[in-house]
């Protein structure tokens, strides 16, 4: 009895990795083209994602660096605000115009310790400044307090400053209705020069200096704001 012989037919992929079957090389190509192909497309995708994401990474710290320099640069042209007032301050200090506000000159009696320096509170039972003199950015604030008129420091900064005697209420800070936060200043006060009895004029005696706060606010370029607050007294 003859064995006999039937044909198989097997199919696997080309190139199968320990069988050396035979494919048409075009098919081949093909095959591997196509995938290439796709992962081809995917690497330049995720470069191309990772390119933006540099750019945008470069404009952000760059302009992180400039806000930080003009901010820098607001807050030393903040000197030029407080100078300014001092200033002013001289002029009438000592003298009975600093019993009353003076509006137009930025300069306030009393040290409003509700207001709101910053000019940004939307709370209504809060005073503002109003630093752009736009009434307080019509925000309806309970009392809307004007500073001196700006000054032009330079470099596209404006300056402006708000003044405000550190007293309960205005009038004679020595007076026994108010209260004023003072330096006790030591200064001579007898008329008898070098004699000193007991009982009688002091020769020394301690007189209260008021202090005043001096607030300086600075605009310059991007709207950078910045603020500078000093105390002093004469």
């Amino acid at each position: 009895m003859k064995a006999s012989h039937f044909p198989v037919e097997i199919t696997v992929p080309c190139g199968y990795a320990g069988i050396n079957f035979s494919c048409s090389n075009h098919q081949c190509r093909q095959r591997q083209g196509g995938i290439v192909l796709v992962i081809g497309l995917i690497v330049l995708v995720a470069m191309t994602l990772a390119g933006i994401a540099l750019v945008r990474s470069i404009a952000t710290n760059n302009m992180i660096a400039g806000n930080l320099g003009f901010k820098q640069g607001a807050t030393s042209t903040g000197d030029a605000g407080i100078e300014a007032g001092i200033s002013w301050l001289k002029t009438v200090a000592g003298t009975t115009a600093v019993y009353l506000d003076l509006p137009a000159s930025g300069y306030y009696a009393t040290s409003q310790p509700t207001l709101d320096m910053t000019g940004s509170s939307h709370d209504p039972t809060r005073a503002l400044v109003n630093w752009d003199f736009n009434n307080c950015n019509n925000l309806a604030p309970s009392t809307c307090f004007d500073p001196a008129a700006a000054i032009n420091a330079g470099a596209g900064n404006s300056v402006s400053y708000i003044i405000h005697r550190l007293c309960q209420s205005t009038g004679d800070p020595n007076s026994t209705a108010n209260t004023c936060a003072t330096y006790q200043s030591t200064t001579s006060t007898s008329p008898k020069k070098s004699e000193l009895k007991y009982g009688e004029n002091k020769r020394f005696e301690p007189l209260p200096v008021v202090y005043y706060r001096i607030t300086s606010r600075v605009k310059g370029p991007r709207n950078t704001i910045s603020f500078v607050e000093t105390i002093i007294h004469f």
